[in-house]
């Protein structure tokens, strides 16, 4: 009982913060081209590389972060990480395909199937990285506990020495 209202909550904390994450992006998707070429415009140069590679660092950083509470959500939800991860990806490339679709009714701005391509590996960036570091995790806590089987195991697949 306790784990499912644990749960409960993890899902919350997660749904809020995948709603508060959208509404950044949303808020900074409606920016003008001018307000949005002000934000990034201290950075051109900086280590000598373009604006553009910051700004489309920028894209990728804030997606990846979506991604990663995504992920954090929809684990809540689906028994299997490949499900959650999926669910995770696709929610990402619908919203950056909405927030492209915003784009191209603010000033200066303009729609691009790149983009969301960019904001798509961005989100599954930030889904692999929580999936590594959880898995690394694992493995240190399995190796604690003198454990040798793996740490994750995929949907359907058994492992002789847990019997299962």
């Amino acid at each position: 009982m306790k784990q499912n209202r644990d749960m409960r909550g993890r899902r919350r904390i997660f749904l809020a913060l995948s709603l508060l994450w959208m509404g950044l992006i949303f808020y900074f998707s409606a920016q003008t081209g001018g307000e949005s070429g002000a934000l990034s415009g201290p950075l051109d140069g900086l280590f000598g590389l373009p604006e553009w590679i910051w700004r489309k660092g920028a894209h990728m950083m804030e997606y990846a972060v979506l991604g990663a509470f995504f992920l954090g959500f929809f684990g809540t939800i689906f028994a299997g990480i490949r499900k959650g991860c999926l669910a995770a990806w696709g929610c990402a490339l619908v919203y950056a395909a909405f927030d492209e679709l915003h784009q191209l009714f603010v000033a200066g701005r303009e729609a691009a199937l790149k983009d969301v391509c960019i904001d798509g590996a961005g989100a599954l960036f930030g889904i692999l990285a929580v999936c590594g570091v959880g898995y690394l995790y694992k493995e240190a806590v399995n190796r604690k506990k003198g454990r040798t089987a793996p740490a994750v195991r995929l949907e359907g697949e058994k492992h002789e020495t847990l019997g299962r």
